[in-house]
């Protein structure tokens, strides 16, 4: 049994807000690595920052040059509370392995943690995620080694016993947290205790992914009997005080957290809810909170200023138009592709995003190694539209797209579609719902609808919404006459990187062709922030907020 060194040119990705998280798919030879040397040593070294790092240790140096503040710098001020304003309703909730909306990413960042996570460079590490190291025995069988020393809230130890629990709650088919991407590849029989501190994982079949499918952010460790309606415990830095589900959440820092004695800085951390967004920004301009997620994009500019900062990150996260391929009228491909053709994407960077994006091209994962570049640009064509319209006996048509008014952008795209399809001669209803509502049980049920995204490795995004199992099934992709499913089992199973992308570029050429998604842009995120907020900083990242100050651990108050 051998410990591999994570390569960092072929590991990487992100996450979503439903499962709600990209760089190449992992190579299945080199898919697992301790932190440190194969005598289980606990050093790593950053990626781009060159600085070494020991694994719980409060010294921390990013990536692209830019350096976080730490307790040895001197000048972290301790205590106070952090305000976080969202956009929320009634139907939050805190789950710490499922999130519907932002404000629950939030609050699941706040206390629950992986075994083992993304960096701020998207490469794959263990410094504060709860495995010690991943050996590779196969490519179908891990054996998970977890650090030791770590407690949960409640003062119990973390054990393996945890982590058994852990996978089976999300592999319950029965489970309203079920896990499309790790049903496919796991039992309850492939996930053992071998001692208190040892797992041992073997899959139904070989992954390249499995390692990402890890370092998604919601697939983390609960303690044994955990429901979402139970005592809420995790190993994270801030323990759940109170949660008024459309109101606040309260959470104080745990004293006990095994990350680092430094950390976190912060008292207390509240997640207040608001109904929307224009009641939010009123709130970070009068005081009211310190900081907010999700600003709408054609406001940012002007939010800038009188104490306040954008935080901008980069990353491959995407806003889309999803089309149900087996409900009328978009089950006809020609319809699909007609509304493809609609979008000038380059006026919807401009109109939707105010320019804080880029043109996408119907394909996800574009982070991925193996996304295929040499797939033309689709670009607007009214004519070519009318025609396959035509074609389909839909000429003329009138149909309602749905989308949520919680989630930045959304309403705009769909406002800018509906004017834009104008040109092709059709109807086009733009329908803004409650979020509330729009998240409820019609949520991947609708025809005509949105939703967002972050960044995965192109499989990892697969298995979470372009499979029939999928946990986010939006488009009901793919047709059932299709061998894209077993080409993604296929490419799950490729441990040559040559012969993976080839696969993987066969499938993503039959989503450009007749896929369900309209991805018209990849949008950068947008959040305000006081100026005398400290820690936050602009990076690639797939969570907003600097991905929630990953669990809010060295963010401080300059007050």
């Amino acid at each position: 049994m051998a410990t591999h060194e994570i390569d960092s040119n072929d590991a990487g990705g992100l996450s979503r807000r439903h499962v709600l998280i990209g760089g190449a798919a992992l190579g299945a030879g080199a898919v697992l690595a301790a932190c440190g040397d194969d005598d289980g040593g606990s050093t790593a070294t950053t990626t781009g920052g060159g600085t070494e790092t020991t694994a719980g240790g409060s010294t921390e140096t990013t990536t692209g040059g830019t350096t976080e503040t730490t307790a040895a710098a001197g000048d972290v001020k301790r205590g106070g509370t952090l305000r976080v304003g969202l956009v929320g309703s009634t139907n939050d909730i805190i789950d710490g392995q499922y999130i519907v909306t932002k404000a629950d990413q939030a609050r699941l960042v706040l206390g629950w943690e992986g075994l083992v996570h993304y960096d701020s460079d998207f490469n794959l590490s263990y410094e504060h995620a709860l495995a010690e190291s991943i050996d590779a025995v196969a490519p179908d069988h891990y054996i998970v080694h977890l650090k030791s020393g770590i407690t949960w809230h409640d003062g119990k130890p973390l054990t393996a016993d945890d982590v058994v629990y852990s996978f089976q709650r999300r592999l319950n088919p029965e489970s309203d947290v079920k896990l499309g991407s790790l049903v496919a590849l796991l039992d309850n029989d492939g996930v053992t205790k071998v001692d208190d501190l040892t797992v041992d994982i073997k899959l139904l079949q070989g992954a390249v992914t499995f390692l990402n499918v890890l370092a998604e952010y919601t697939l983390t460790v609960v303690p044994v009997g955990y429901t979402r309606d139970g005592e809420q415990i995790g190993t994270g830095p801030f323990k759940l005080k109170s949660f008024t589900p459309g109101s606040e959440s309260v959470h104080v820092r745990n004293e006990n957290y095994w990350g680092g004695a430094d950390i976190p800085y912060l008292d207390e951390v509240q997640i207040i809810d608001f109904a929307d967004a224009t009641a939010m920004i009123n709130a970070l301009k009068s005081g009211d909170v310190d900081v907010i997620a999700d600003v709408p994009f054609a406001l940012a500019d002007s939010l800038a200023g009188n104490g306040i900062s954008i935080l901008e990150s980069e990353a491959g996260n995407w806003l889309t138009i999803t089309m149900a391929i087996d409900q009328a009228p978009m089950d006809n491909p020609k319809v699909r592709q007609a509304m493809r053709l609609i979008c000038d994407r380059q006026e919807m960077v401009n109109r939707v995003l105010a320019g804080h994006g880029s043109v996408g091209n119907d394909l996800y994962g574009r982070l991925d190694g193996c996304y295929n570049t040499e797939i033309p640009q689709r670009v607007q064509d009214l004519d070519q539209a009318k025609t396959l319209l035509e074609e389909a006996g839909m000429a003329g048509m009138s149909i309602d797209l749905f989308a949520p008014d919680d989630t930045a952008g959304l309403p705009e795209l769909i406002a800018v579609f509906a004017e834009q399809a104008k040109g092709a001669g059709i109807t086009v209803n733009a329908q803004v719902l409650d979020g509330g509502t729009y998240w409820g049980e019609e949520y991947t049920k609708r025809t005509f609808a949105t939703s967002f995204w972050g960044t995965r490795p192109y499989l990892v995004q697969v298995a979470a919404g372009s499979l029939k199992d999928a946990t986010y099934p939006e488009t009901h992709w793919p047709p059932a006459d299709s061998d894209f499913t077993d080409k993604y089992n296929e490419a799950l199973q490729t441990v040559d990187t040559d012969a993976r992308c080839a696969i993987i570029h066969e499938m993503q050429q039959e989503e450009w062709d007749n896929g369900g998604f309209i991805i018209p842009f990849f949008n950068n995120l947008l959040d305000g922030v006081s100026d005398y907020v400290k820690g936050f900083e602009a990076r690639k990242n797939l969570l907003n907020l600097d991905h929630f100050g990953r669990g809010m651990k060295r963010i401080w108050l300059d007050v």
